[in-house]
């Protein structure tokens, strides 16, 4: 069984020298790939049966204990990420980063 999120995230599942899991893998598309081949990237994480099971009921736990982030929004969404400065200065995506539409001291 296999599902993509995005062009670039999937998940499967998988038995793999016989140990079952659940396998989020980043892919990537080779420059000399034929026919959209795409393969698999090390980036991503997998997860045992059980390990997969805890994590659901942990979302479950925290929907239950948190009911407002049912409405959360990613940061993403606001108007201000419409344009690459407003992405750039966003606290969330960039916590190091310092406001760029702000002077900064020349500290040459």
């Amino acid at each position: 069984m296999s599902s993509n999120f995005s062009t670039s995230v999937e998940v499967t599942l998988s038995v793999t020298s016989g140990y079952k899991r659940v396998d989020f893998r980043k892919l990537f598309q080779p420059y000399d790939a034929k026919d959209g081949e795409i393969k698999p990237t090390k980036k991503g994480v997998a997860l045992r049966f059980d390990e997969w099971a805890y994590l659901c009921n942990l979302v479950d736990v925290i929907n239950i204990a948190y009911p407002s982030l049912a409405d959360a929004q990613p940061c993403y969404y606001q108007k201000d990420h419409m344009n690459h400065l407003g992405w750039l200065n966003c606290a969330e995506c960039h916590p190091f980063q310092v406001d760029r539409s702000q002077p900064q001291p020349n500290t040459a």
